[in-house]
Order: C-alpha cells, then sequence, then structure tokens
C-alpha cells in the first residue's frame, strides 16, 4: 500500500507573519499599503542577522525583493551585479558606516536612495544624515508601519521623477533652451533678445512648457527643471 504523500505547503503558509516579522521592531499594526511598483529591490545592510531577518520577513508581506548584506564592504563588492534598488542600512556598522555609504555611491555611478536606520539618533547625526542625501532617517526601535512608510514615500519619488524625465525628454531643442533661460531668471523680453525671437513666441513657449511637464505655475515649471538638471543645454 502506498504511502500517502505529505500535504503541501500553500503559499499562505510559506508566507511570514506580522507577528514573526515584529521581533525586533516596536509592536504595532502592519497596515496593507496602496499598491506600488515593486521593480526596485531592497538592500538591507545590517551586521545583526535577526534585524536581516525580521527586515526581511516585513517588506516579503508587501511582496518586495529583498536582499541582505553583512556590511557596506560587502555591498561594494556586488554593486557590479546589482540593479537600481532602494538601500536600507544600519549607520553603525563593523567597517564603513551608512554615512561612509552614502558618500560612496556616486563614486559607484550609483544613485540609489538611502534609507539609514540607526540605536542612537541625535541632531548633528540627523543633519549629517540630510546633508549626506539620506531619503530617510529612522530610530530603533521602530514601528512596522514606519519603515513601510519610509519605502513608500522613497518609490512615490522615484516615480514621480521618472515621469518628470519622460516628460521632460519629449522637449524639443528650442524648448530646453527658453526653460533654461527661465531657471535663470530672465524675462520674456530677455528671452526673445538672447534667442533671437518675439517676446510673443516665448510665451508660447513657456505655454508649451507648461502644458508638457503638467507645472501648474512658474515656480513649480523652475522646480521642475531644477530637479532634472537641465542647466546645460546649448545656446
Amino acid at each position: 500500500m502506498r504511502g500517502r504523500s505529505p500535504p503541501r505547503r500553500t503559499a499562505a503558509a510559506a508566507r511570514p507573519s506580522a507577528s514573526r516579522c515584529r521581533s525586533v521592531l516596536v509592536p504595532g499594526p502592519v497596515e496593507k499599503w496602496s499598491p506600488m511598483p515593486r521593480d526596485r529591490p531592497i538592500y538591507i545592510i545590517d551586521d545583526e542577522p535577526q534585524m536581516c531577518r525580521s527586515l526581511e520577513m516585513l517588506l516579503a508581506l508587501e511582496d518586495f525583493e529583498t536582499r541582505s548584506f553583512p556590511s557596506v564592504e560587502a555591498f561594494i563588492r556586488d554593486v557590479p551585479r546589482l540593479p537600481p534598488g532602494i538601500i536600507l542600512s544600519d549607520v553603525a556598522l563593523g567597517g564603513l558606516s551608512g554615512l561612509e555609504l552614502l558618500q560612496t555611491l556616486p563614486s559607484l555611478d550609483r544613485s540609489d536612495p538611502v534609507i539609514l536606520v540607526t540605536g542612537h539618533a541625535d541632531i548633528p547625526m540627523a543633519v549629517a544624515a540630510m546633508k549626506s542625501g539620506a531619503a530617510d532617517l529612522l530610530e530603533k526601535p521602530f514601528e512596522a508601519q514606519r519603515l513601510l512608510g519610509a519605502v513608500a514615500a522613497v518609490r512615490d519619488r522615484i516615480l514621480q521623477s521618472t515621469l518628470l524625465e519622460q516628460r521632460l525628454a519629449s522637449l524639443s531643442h528650442r524648448e530646453r533652451q527658453v526653460l533654461r533661460q527661465i531657471v535663470e531668471g530672465l524675462t520674456a523680453k530677455q528671452i526673445a533678445t538672447r534667442l533671437d525671437i518675439s517676446p510673443r513666441t516665448v510665451e508660447t513657449y513657456r505655454e508649451h512648457l507648461m502644458r508638457k511637464t503638467g507645472a501648474t505655475s512658474l515656480a513649480q515649471l523652475v522646480r521642475f527643471a531644477v530637479e532634472a538638471r537641465v542647466t546645460c543645454v546649448p545656446l
């Protein structure tokens, strides 16, 4: 008589429970966030294996792909093989710190947003983190929804930046020239003189720029251009 096959493990059983995820986090509800693109993995850098496992399980509940590293150095070694993602790094590590990672990323030709985590946050550290370009700074212990909110905010900025890049890519060469002059603070008359066109034509280009970028005001148009670094178009 053939033995009975062991029961198959269902997807629900394979998923980590929220209670396990909060083993090193502050107890609190794990809210289901609105759907977000999961195309960017989250890289966890922490020298505490338990913290890495807890973060991996929490993020898995939200269907995020994760990969953990015990040090900044280990992450740097694998950078050439890693697609762009979001970095979740402890500040105090055995080797290079999370702050030093922020300073190192540009030399690695990487611009992954970095969320820093620390057990000893103070004002000087917060200032240093923001000056170094950190997307956020979380103090241990923190609630699960605080982390998920930080990740959601970073992904929202990535989406907005991608959308803005696509809109700016649709601009003609002349529209980019006019946009550069607007960012420099020139009036329509000054732009017309510099580009040898009429002030009315400048106004027409400005209307095109507002429509194509989705800007609702001149100030917002300038902010979009500054964020996208539209400052090096040949005249």
